[in-house]
């Protein structure tokens, strides 16, 4: 029952046993609750008697004695939870759905012990003139209130960063590795009669290494260096790699090239590979080389998992962190992960350095999840089922790239991926982390901390 209960819930129900055990009692009941959520001076439930003009000491009074009736001779080791205490917990989970949250916080509890028959002090209260009926709704209304509404994330409307497409390019290619690909593709274009680089040029340049575990797999949809050639051959208008202007790339190469960017980033690596190029390929749906995939009756979806399956053996942080930002989107009903959803993924990562600073520094899972729901939401009503990512997190992801790059780094890792999201002030993670009572100061100081030679 208990596993839906934030970190805040849960020490309430503890504390409530401790209470119990103090006043000598066998059983838990909703007093010993109460008694437990009133220890945080700061809470909304403090606040709302403080409206009615409850002094805490003397509500703690109250409780006191009616506690003190139950009291039994023998000394208590050990407690249960009284039926009353059954049918709060079996209420509190009823009244978190009803209120649209998937988590039970302390609110929710606060509401089902005073809408227990057996509370005694709530007749109490009523014989002191206190109108507890009113009270109890203006809480319902003060929880509805901060119910999120169905909206589009709201980092999905941030506009991208202004920058040369061709200068990222330019620095993605200039690792060994992609140099090769991109050296090949090159002697390739200066044998022909063409002086932009073209995805033709470049699936060709791919095609060439046999050794390769992305030729292997694009053999076994029957593309080859051969078939592909062939194809080629009986393209006689190089129009479909042309938008308005001429640049040293085609625009259809360039948008191949952005996508395959994407997957690079979102995968952790430093340099672009054969593999990232095919899937940049099929999400761009444009140009020479796609045209013949097409006409080579390519099953692309198959080809995609395929081509996923070299990247994910690497088992990089970062691509586990994005698989679970992306398994976050879905339970929540949102197929838009956020910069506040990177940050979810790194704490339930919990292996990384960056997992860890964030422990030290207070935020857990539940709690964590909480914040983020109470950010975005549940249950977006999206058109399509496909995850797709915020402008922000794109950014965050391409400033954790480069974090990685400036250090030399062969991968990106969940180090870099929180600190390019301290960068971010204003953006969703940043929020999330402040109401979890953390800043981007003690994150880099413990990032600095637990690393050394960290660039801050």
């Amino acid at each position: 029952m208990f596993e839906k209960f934030t970190e805040k819930a849960i020490d309430a129900v503890k504390s409530a046993q401790i209470y119990a055990i103090e006043y000598n009692h066998e059983k838990i009941y909703p007093e010993h609750l109460l008694l437990a959520l009133l220890n945080d001076s700061n809470s909304i439930i403090v606040k709302t008697f403080s409206i009615y003009k409850i002094q805490i000491e003397d509500l703690r009074n109250e409780i006191e004695i009616i506690l003190n009736k139950r009291a039994v001779v023998k000394p208590v080791e050990f407690v249960v939870f009284s039926d009353s205490s059954k049918d709060v917990f079996v209420r509190t989970l009823e009244i978190a759905k009803m209120l649209g949250n998937s988590y039970v916080k302390a609110e929710h509890l606060f509401l089902a012990i005073w809408e227990s028959p057996k509370l005694e002090l709530s007749k109490v209260l009523k014989e002191e003139g206190v109108d507890v009926d009113a009270m109890k709704a203006m809480f319902y209304s003060v929880l509805s209130s901060n119910k999120q509404k169905k909206a589009k994330h709201p980092e999905i409307i941030e506009k991208r960063r202004k920058n040369d497409k061709n200068d990222s390019i330019i620095s993605l290619i200039k690792s060994a590795d992609s140099a090769r690909i991109f050296d090949r593709a090159i002697a390739k274009l200066s044998t022909s009669n063409y002086e932009i680089l073209g995805t033709e040029q470049i699936m060709q340049s791919i095609l060439e290494d046999e050794e390769s575990d992305v030729v292997r797999i694009l053999s076994e949809f029957g593309v080859t260096a051969t078939s592909f050639s062939e194809k080629l051959k009986e393209i006689s208008s190089r129009q479909a790699e042309f938008g308005d202007k001429q640049i040293i790339f085609t625009p259809n190469a360039l948008t191949a090239l952005m996508s395959a960017f994407d997957v690079v980033r979102e995968s952790g690596n430093a340099s672009i590979m054969p593999e990232h190029i095919i899937l940049g390929l099929l999400k761009s749906k444009k140009g020479i080389a796609y045209n013949i995939l097409k006409e080579l009756n390519v099953n692309e979806n198959l080809l995609e998992e395929k081509m996923l399956q070299p990247i994910e053996k690497q088992k990089n942080e970062t691509l586990f962190i994005m698989r679970l930002a992306k398994q976050e989107a879905r339970r929540i009903g949102n197929n838009v992960v956020g910069s506040e959803l990177i940050l979810l993924g790194i704490v339930l990562e919990s292996n990384s350095v960056a997992a860890e600073v964030l422990r030290d520094l207070g935020v857990i899972v539940k709690d964590a999840r909480t914040v983020v729901e109470e950010l975005i939401g549940i249950g977006y009503d999206y058109t399509s089922n496909e995850i797709t990512f915020s402008q922000r997190a794109k950014l965050i992801l391409e400033d954790a790239w480069n974090i990685a790059k400036s250090k030399n780094k062969t991968k990106t890792t969940a180090d870099d991926l929180l600190l390019a999201i301290c960068n971010q002030g204003d953006s969703l993670a940043m929020k999330a982390l402040s109401r979890l009572g953390v800043d981007a100061l003690e994150i880099k100081q413990g990032l600095k901390n637990k690393m050394s030679g960290f660039r801050i």
